[in-house]
């Protein structure tokens, strides 16, 4: 989920700093599907999980669906095994700008202004995607 808080009119978008990580890395609040989950359903759970934020602190912007699709490694040595990853991201506006974090998964937040979210982002399509988002928010050039 991507999330955005406007303030003085100005838009600040939420980054979480994952431990899931080997090294440091920025994020977007997302997770897998339980069960018969739909993806906005997982996405508005994890979302709470990880954030703490809930479904009725945050309004959808209709239109915004972003799926990417990603592989990594996990494991060790002789052990490793080739993840492929897809995971949808949605757009959504918060009410809130509290953050309860989930310690075992999240070490810190940030509430950013595009560049600087764009500039923690680490992987190209992940700093485009914020682009689109934030212009389909209104918060910046697309």
């Amino acid at each position: 989920m991507i999330i955005f808080h406007r303030s003085a009119g100005r838009c600040r978008f939420l980054l979480l700093l994952s431990r899931l990580t080997k090294r440091p890395l920025w994020e977007f609040p997302k997770g897998g599907v339980d069960g018969a989950e739909t993806l906005l359903q997982t996405a508005l759970r994890e979302l709470e999980e990880e954030a703490g934020l809930r479904a009725d602190q945050v309004t959808l912007v209709p239109g915004f669906e972003w799926s990417e699709s990603y592989r990594f490694t996990s494991g060790r040595e002789t052990e490793r095994t080739l993840i492929h990853k897809k995971v949808t991201y949605f757009l959504a506006e918060s009410s809130s700008v509290e953050i309860q974090l989930a310690p075992k998964e999240i070490s810190e937040y940030a509430w950013l202004e595009l560049e600087e979210a764009l500039r923690r982002l680490k992987y190209k399509e992940r700093r485009r995607m914020l682009r689109e988002a934030a212009a389909a928010a209104g918060c910046g050039e697309g």
